[in-house]
């Protein structure tokens, strides 16, 4: 089966966009993002956002044009789609289940630690005229540490992260920990964690990495 040129709507900024845009990347799909599809606007949670995802996530891959072929939302599911001949997946049945389990670990836990409740008050700062609430960063950091703490650990394991192949799992934890990377100094936490430091640097050296994980915010 080959991948045609697909959409992927959603902000470039995104961290599950920017997920999608690694795998394109890395199978060599032609792909392009934005909430303009087919030449038309498509309003962030309005009503053609709606119907191709009910609670208004994003990103939601599009193939074809604005009447939607094919429209496919949730992160991994459009990622394991794009792999058709799954060279970004394990081969071995339970290497496979271990893997779509690590996906989901960190498409659910890991991210709502470190991007919902660390990095978004930096990308959208609800403190006075917008200023970033460096209490409330602070407040998390303890729990951003653990998380930090727990990707660590799996890189000293004999996981899909460890290995030398780049797989879906990398393409969703990559562009959280680039983000943190990005910090301020006192907020950027992956200092004290020397196998996740060495990981992102592994991963910016790939050509795919290099294009999509470039800008120094949210």
């Amino acid at each position: 089966m080959t991948i045609k040129p697909v959409h992927i709507y959603g902000p470039t900024f995104s961290n599950f966009v920017r997920s999608v845009m690694l795998v394109c990347e890395e199978k060599q799909i032609t792909y392009t993002v934005g909430f303009e599809v087919d030449g038309s606007e498509i309003a962030f949670k309005g009503e053609q956002h709606l119907n191709w995802h009910p609670f208004g996530k994003i990103p939601v891959l599009i193939e074809s044009n604005i009447h939607a072929e094919l429209a496919l939302a949730e992160t991994a599911s459009i990622c394991r789609y794009l792999d058709t001949d799954k060279q970004l997946q394990p081969s071995n049945s339970q290497d496979y289940a271990k893997h779509d389990s690590l996906c989901a670990l960190i498409s659910i836990d890991i991210d709502r630690v470190l991007v919902r409740e660390y990095l978004l008050e930096f990308a959208f700062p609800k403190g006075e005229d917008k200023s970033v609430r460096f209490d409330v960063v602070k407040e998390v950091q303890p729990k951003a540490t653990a998380t930090l703490a727990i990707i660590e650990k799996l890189l000293n394991e004999d996981t899909s992260l460890s290995s030398q192949e780049f797989t879906i799992a990398d393409a969703l934890l990559a562009p959280m920990l680039h983000y943190i990377s990005c910090l301020p100094a006192g907020f950027n936490l992956l200092a004290d964690f020397p196998k996740v430091e060495q990981y992102l640097a592994e991963l910016m050296t790939r050509p795919s990495c290099q294009k999509v994980l470039i800008a120094k915010q949210l």
